[in-house]
């Protein structure tokens, strides 16, 4: 009878054990009994030394448009939260660095704001940055392709400290050791090939949902999150700071007579230098220097001479032309890229005659301009743009007469013109500066 009892005992327990995993789990999910949670990861990836969001760069836009239909679709579940870090290469002095991570995360959760709409604003946003990403260039290091120098630089950036310091000075650095590897040839290398996939930010999202998506596209260099902060869902657009953080020079951190962290990097690419491919076909060469105000706004001054002289009897084609002009951007993706509005005043002055009557003068002008400028390259790009305005001169009318084996000039009249009309037509080749560095200054 006893032995009966206990058989019996012993089978309740194994029938009933089965189902306490899965009681314990219905009582937790409650109505979600049904879901399955998980998480997926991806990348964001930004130019050198930028936190504007290229949507084209490495397929940023596929990326965020994947995220957006999982938040659209999950957002609203229980549990549903998201992580955002922001990551920087190592180019570029530290504080500078996570100046940009951190600008980078805002432009990310300003898009999702934008994209989304209030309803992002419900949603657990944890954010965190971290400057350089020297745990990602680790993972790149191991598991990339092999080149010259790779197994060093993995060897520094697992061994050597970001700063060695030694009686309470700077005497060396990871970065340092880097740049000195191969005569600097591995650090171009990484520069070009390695450190663009670390300039991100990752984004990782937890939600419930019924049944398995379509996994994300596989994304290289997936971040893995190691802290959060505060949620932040900023819906205006971020308006930057007046000043960009500078880093101060380590003591003692010497290369070859150049400081190995210089201390006036601009993350702004603010001066572009241009010449009018047009006027230079027409023997005028022109330079233009445009800085960048704002994102938004540009001042530019430009100018153009030719001053040729052929003196057959006399041929002169003189020339000079200078004005200032402010833009307005806009339709802008990133700084120096999409349409302008602009206003421009300036002079000129001339000496023209092809073997007939001669004409010199000064003159004052004034206009609007329409111009569209694109990218053709990392630091190239091509502009567009055409004047219209009012132009008035004053100018003498001369004759040149052959006078005892040289020129004499005969004064006929003094004359004006009013135009109301075309001022200005380019096609200008635009060099985008910005501090490129390789430790030193440049």
């Amino acid at each position: 009878m006893l032995y009966t009892v206990r058989y019996r005992l012993v089978m309740c327990v194994c029938l009933f054990l089965p189902w306490i995993p899965s009681m314990a789990t219905d009582l937790h999910a409650g109505d979600h009994r049904m879901h399955s949670f998980r998480h997926d990861s991806l990348s964001v990836y930004f130019e050198i030394s930028d936190w504007h969001m290229d949507t084209v760069l490495a397929g940023n836009q596929e990326r965020m448009d994947s995220l957006e239909r999982i938040i659209i679709r999950y957002g609203r579940n229980p549990g549903f939260k998201m992580v955002m870090t922001g990551h920087a290469s190592p180019d570029g002095p530290d504080r500078l660095n996570l100046w940009l991570a951190a600008r980078r995360v805002e432009t990310a959760v300003n898009h999702l704001c934008e994209s989304i709409g209030d309803g992002f604003g419900t949603i657990q946003v944890d954010t965190a940055s971290f400057g350089v990403d020297w745990n990602g260039l680790e993972r790149l290091l191991s598991e990339g392709p092999d080149f010259k120098g790779s197994e060093e630089a993995l060897s520094i950036v697992r061994n050597v400290p970001v700063y060695v310091i030694e009686d309470g000075r700077v005497t060396g650095s990871r970065k340092k050791d880097l740049m000195e590897l191969h005569r600097g040839d591995t650090y171009r290398y990484m520069l070009d090939n390695v450190f663009p996939a670390l300039r991100r930010v990752g984004i990782t999202v937890y939600y419930t949902m019924p049944a398995p998506l379509p996994v994300l596209p596989p994304i290289p260099g997936t971040a893995a999150v190691a802290r959060s902060a505060a949620a932040v869902c900023a819906h205006a657009a971020y308006t930057p700071p007046a000043s960009v953080p500078t880093e101060e020079k380590p003591q003692s951190m010497e290369t070859d007579g150049k400081s190995a962290v210089a201390a006036d990097d601009d993350p702004y690419r603010r001066l572009a230098l241009k010449t009018n491919l047009l006027s230079d076909a027409a023997l005028m060469p022109s330079l233009e220097a445009e800085y960048l105000i704002k994102d938004n706004w540009s001042i530019a001054a430009h100018g153009a001479v030719a001053w040729w002289s052929r003196k057959s009897v006399h041929k002169y084609y003189q020339l000079a032309v200078i004005y200032p002009e402010a833009r307005w951007w806009f339709k802008t993706r990133k700084p120096w890229h999409g349409h302008y509005l602009g206003l421009f005043a300036g002079g000129t002055w001339y000496d023209l005659e092809n073997g007939g009557p001669g004409y010199k003068g000064e003159g004052g002008f004034v206009g609007l301009s329409y111009g569209y400028m694109f990218p053709v390259g990392k630091r190239l790009s091509i502009e567009a743009g055409i004047g219209a305005g009012y132009l008035y001169t004053k100018y003498e009318e001369y004759l040149p007469v052959p006078y005892m084996g040289g020129t004499h000039y005969v004064y006929q009249q003094t004359s004006q013109m009013h135009w109301l009309g075309p001022l200005k037509f380019k096609l200008a080749l635009v060099w985008r500066l910005w501090n490129d560095r390789k430790g030193g200054a440049r």
